[in-house]
């Protein structure tokens, strides 16, 4: 402890030890060598922690500051040995070199475990490429949100222009039939433009809830993933839709080569749901509807076909209309022309398909691949 005190009150004492050129045989140019050598090193590293410092100043976002800030702290604590190094030629302080060198050491190893600390982080850092991969990513993605919306736009535009003009004359029915109600006593008459009236009120909450569909379907994102048993989905479906398959006599038939499969619960049943209902709602008047349910895996893939025999489609004339929003082929029952497109965005942004094949007054059968 002693020697400690001494040390530290003698910091700055060169009187023990001479200075190094007589110590040993210099050459002028052997000890000018060192001295300049041991000067260039130290203002090289006095010169290195400006530079940071201003690039520091510069880019205020920069990660893991402390580093930098001890790494500074390392680079003038090395400078500053060299420093020494060279003046002890003329001033033999050896102890200040000591002491200098001591704190060298101490914050060398501090600078080592703070970078043992934040190199797990560091390596998680993007590098240019890797962030040039990511943004050509995300842009994709942005064109293809972009694309998306505007073909959602496209289509939304095309419900208001059709719902305007389905709501228009239901509204022109009801304020024509008010008028006449204001002036008519006739209670038959009455009762008859009531009626009417109350077709018209019809009409007008069935385009509401078509709209209501539409937004629902845009909304929905089918994510309630699970592993589905086929025979209890297709018997909740029916069970859900017993009056009308009931009323129509139809025949179902299953041919599942599989027992269950990983979907959105929710989007499985619609899909089955208007399948099923299309190929009871489109039945041949003169045969009773008999409608096969297949499940199959083909390609690592599953498929669907829901086969029946009713009316059938002319593919060449409205092939190309089958999945359009509002399009109907058939006007002899009820419909909102909502369902197969549905069920086609449902399948497509699932990274699925769904394609019909044919043949007016023989039948249709529909074939997804989830």
């Amino acid at each position: 402890m002693d020697q400690l005190f001494e040390f530290i009150k003698g910091l700055f004492s060169t009187e023990l030890w001479p200075a190094r050129w007589s110590c040993g045989i210099w050459s002028p140019f052997h000890g000018w060598l060192y001295i300049l050598s041991s000067f260039l090193i130290a203002s090289a590293y006095f010169a290195i922690p400006l530079l940071l410092f201003r690039f520091m100043k510069r880019r205020s976002d920069l990660p893991f500051i402390r580093i930098f800030w001890l790494f500074i702290l390392f680079i003038l604590a090395c400078g500053s040995t060299h420093l020494i190094d060279g003046i002890i030629f003329w001033e033999p302080m050896y102890r200040l070199s000591a002491f200098v060198l001591f704190f060298t050491a101490i914050v060398s190893w501090l600078a080592v475990y703070g970078l043992f600390k934040i190199l797990p982080k560091a390596l998680e850092l993007k590098s240019p490429k890797q962030l040039e991969l990511i943004i050509n990513k995300r842009t994709r993605q942005l064109k293809e949100s972009n694309a998306s919306l505007k073909k959602i736009n496209e289509e939304l535009d095309n419900y208001l222009y059709a719902a305007s003009h389905d709501l228009k004359s239901p509204i022109n029915n009801m304020e024509g039939l008010l008028d006449l109600l204001k002036h008519d006593n006739e209670a038959l008459e009455q009762t008859l433009i009531l009626e009417k009236l109350d077709e018209s009120v019809r009409r007008v909450k069935q385009t509401i809830a078509r709209l209501t569909d539409v937004i629902k379907l845009e909304k929905s994102p089918y994510d309630d993933h699970a592993t589905n048993n086929l025979n209890v989905i297709i018997d909740e479906v029916l069970a859900d839709n017993f009056m009308i398959i009931d009323s129509s006599k139809a025949v179902i038939k299953r041919e599942l080569q599989i027992d269950s499969f990983h979907y959105s619960t929710s989007g499985l049943k619609q899909v089955l749901y208007n399948l099923l209902l299309n190929a009871v709602k489109y039945r041949h008047p003169e045969r009773v509807p008999e409608i096969t349910i297949r499940f199959y895996v083909k390609d690592m893939r599953v498929f669907l076909e829901v086969e029946d025999n009713g009316l059938g489609i002319d593919l060449a004339r409205y092939g190309d209309k089958m999945f359009v929003l509002f399009k109907r082929l058939h006007t002899h029952v009820e419909g909102s022309g909502i369902g197969l497109y549905s069920i086609k965005k449902l399948i497509e942004r699932k990274g699925g398909t769904i394609s019909v094949s044919s043949e007016l007054n023989v039948g249709s059968t529909f074939f997804v691949k989830f």
